[in-house]
C-alpha cells in the first residue's frame, strides 16, 4: 500500500462519523461493499489467527426479511410493554439499503477452549 493511500486511509478514519439516518441508495455497486466486507474480514485479527468472525451480507428482500424477524422477535421480547422506541431504531435499520451483519462461530471458539483450557 502507498503512503498515499495509507494517509487516505487515515483520513478516512479520523473523519468518519455515524450516520444515524441511513438511507436506501448505495453510492457504490453492492458487489463492491461485499468485497470490501470480506476484506476487513479477512484481515482483522484474531485469537490464535483462528479467523472466527463470520459475516453476512444482506441486501433487498433479505434485508427487510432480516429486520422483520428481529421486529418480530424483539415484540415478543417485550410482549405488552411499550415497543415505540425499539420500533423506530428498528425502522431506522430497516431503511438502509443493506446490512452487514458480523457474528462469531461458535464451533471455533468452542474448539479453541477445549485445546487451550
Amino acid at each position: 500500500m502507498s503512503k498515499e493511500s495509507l494517509v487516505t486511509l487515515q483520513q478516512a478514519f479520523d473523519e468518519r462519523r455515524s450516520i444515524y439516518a441511513l438511507g436506501n441508495e448505495l453510492p457504490v455497486e453492492p458487489q463492491a461493499i461485499v468485497n470490501m466486507a470480506e476484506r476487513v474480514l479477512l484481515h482483522t485479527p484474531s485469537a490464535f489467527n483462528s479467523q472466527s468472525s463470520r459475516l453476512v451480507v444482506l441486501f433487498d428482500a433479505e434485508h427487510q426479511k432480516l429486520w422483520d424477524i428481529a421486529e418480530e422477535k424483539l415484540r415478543a421480547a417485550v410482549g405488552d410493554g411499550d415497543f415505540s422506541g425499539t420500533k423506530q431504531k428498528l425502522d431506522g435499520f430497516r431503511a438502509a439499503a443493506g446490512t452487514v451483519l458480523f457474528y462469531e462461530d461458535k464451533n471455533v471458539t468452542e474448539s479453541l477452549q477445549e485445546q487451550f483450557a
